[in-house]
């Protein structure tokens, strides 16, 4: 602690208060306790997020701490603790970029709105690309500098095992990594896909368009599935020629759908398992002078941000992106906690939004 000079004077000056969280001065975890009026251990466990501390008395503590400009020094309570209080966000293979993307932005806001209630930083991790050479969640791993791992989409199983084989817990969002031991959080795809092509069905349509995705984790087939066992369960047959695959992205759907949309005997509606690539189905059905939802119906799976906005407004069945994101970390802290009865797969319900481009059959 730096020393403080004084000058001398002939009457004795008044001793001035203390002022705390002052650059230069020293807040201790004990001033914090006594500003927030809490006791010095409910101040430890409600900035380490180790306890069931109430969310008043967690907030308050954390307002103290602000205040006073109180900063625990990482390295001594990660020796003390033998945690970082850190969780590393992992970018997976399938994303271009984490807050570029409008479905996985959302799904990291419910993520983030648990880990800030306890005090847990996040560490944005390098996106995953493919590669021979481990990527950095793994060296934090083994360097001990997070207590857990949250990967967000696609990630290869060998580096998971590696993860936890350091001692270091793993939960996987929006995918899921059989025989690797990391619990899942995700969508019902299926159950979302089936809820799509019902509506359409039940609305009379007959010749129901596909517009999947060529991805090669479980959302691509799942979805398909979905389709299928829809059309299956209202008896009817699956056409191979209403049916494309294309990348998660509107200019591919709308050259594939163009082409479906030409078709002589052409869908009178469309289910595509992306609200991106429903947007492009939409705009293949413009160029191609039909009319929405008069001409042709279209749903699409996501609910993101644009979806309310198109005109007219999607169809769409509503992922609940900031559940699955607030399930994960919730999974995830009692991992670290030390509770390992978390289950494989945690699958989240979604919801059919009925908005404006879905009618009857023509």
């Amino acid at each position: 602690m730096a020393r403080v000079a004084t000058r001398k004077s002939k009457a004795s000056p008044a001793r001035r208060p203390r002022v705390l969280g002052r650059s230069g001065s020293a807040s201790s975890l004990r001033d914090v306790a006594r500003l927030a009026g809490v006791s010095l251990p409910t101040a430890s466990q409600a900035l380490n997020g180790r306890a069931r501390i109430s969310t008043v008395t967690r907030q308050r503590v954390r307002e103290a701490a602000r205040r006073l400009r109180y900063t625990p020094n990482a390295a001594a309570r990660r020796l003390k603790l033998g945690r970082s209080n850190s969780v590393a966000i992992v970018p997976g293979l399938n994303m271009t970029g984490i807050f570029s993307d409008l479905f996985y932005r959302a799904v990291l806001a419910g993520v983030g709105s648990v880990f800030e209630e306890v005090g847990v930083r996040m560490l944005i991790a390098p996106p995953l690309r493919p590669s021979s050479a481990a990527p950095p969640f793994v060296e934090m791993a083994q360097a001990r500098e997070v207590d857990g791992i949250l990967v967000a989409g696609v990630v290869e199983a060998r580096w998971v095992r590696v993860a936890l084989g350091a001692g270091v817990p793993v939960v996987i969002l929006d995918n899921f990594v059989p025989g690797v031991g990391a619990p899942a959080v995700v969508n019902d795809n299926a159950g979302g896909a089936y809820a799509a092509t019902r509506h359409l069905v039940d609305l009379g349509h007959t010749r129901i368009g596909f517009v999947g995705a060529a991805v090669d984790y479980p959302f691509g087939r799942e979805t398909q599935s979905g389709y299928a066992a829809a059309l299956r369960d209202a008896g009817l047959e699956r056409d191979p020629a209403l049916e494309a695959v294309t990348p998660v992205d509107a200019d591919a759907a709308f050259r594939r759908s163009g082409e479906l949309l030409a078709l002589a005997d052409r869908p009178s509606a469309i289910f595509a398992v992306t609200d991106k690539q429903a947007l492009g189905v939409m705009r293949a059905a413009g160029a191609a002078g039909l009319r929405i939802p008069h001409d042709l119906s279209v749903v699409g799976m996501d609910d993101i941000e644009l979806a309310a906005t198109t005109d007219p407004p999607l169809t769409t069945v509503r992922i609940r992106k900031d559940v699955m994101g607030a399930t994960a970390a919730r999974i995830l802290l009692g991992l670290v906690a030390g509770d390992r009865a978390a289950r494989p797969i945690t699958t989240v319900a979604n919801e059919l939004i009925i908005r404006g481009t879905t009618g009857g059959r023509p």
